[in-house]
């Protein structure tokens, strides 16, 4: 079972996301700010984080620039969100989802983030072979 963490400040966002995971079979996780999320990745790394942008204590954008230099683990899927209407052209995630977000999109691209990693890992094992 694949697994995601969940990140906003948002208590409504969070828990409509978090049900469209479960709902989908994913074992989800949630934080409300950045710097909580980055202690569970920490502690327990997960396939994919979805992230608001704009939060207190820590931002998306900020959480997603540390997991990157996580040694091992910066290969993790990253879904940026936000209500802005672009996306921050100084942060390396791999989607990104405007506000509100519909259930079936976050399910679509979640799915497609996950399917590529393995496409990747399957192509760098081939290389070293």
């Amino acid at each position: 079972m694949a697994s995601v963490l969940l990140v906003d400040d948002d208590v409504e966002a969070l828990a409509a996301w978090s049900a469209s995971c479960a709902a989908d079979g994913f074992e989800v996780r949630s934080a409300s700010d950045g710097q909580s999320a980055l202690k569970m990745f920490i502690e327990s790394p997960v396939d994919v984080v979805v992230a608001d942008w704009r939060m207190p204590v820590m931002s998306g954008s900020e959480l997603c620039h540390r997991l990157r230099t996580l040694p091992g683990l910066a290969d993790v899927a990253f879904v940026l969100v936000s209500g802005e209407p672009s996306p921050p052209a100084f942060v390396s995630y791999d989607g990104f989802l405007r506000k509100p977000v519909d259930g079936q999109i976050l399910l679509t691209t979640i799915r497609r983030l996950l399917a590529d990693r393995v496409t990747h890992r399957e192509q760098q094992r081939g290389k070293t072979t």
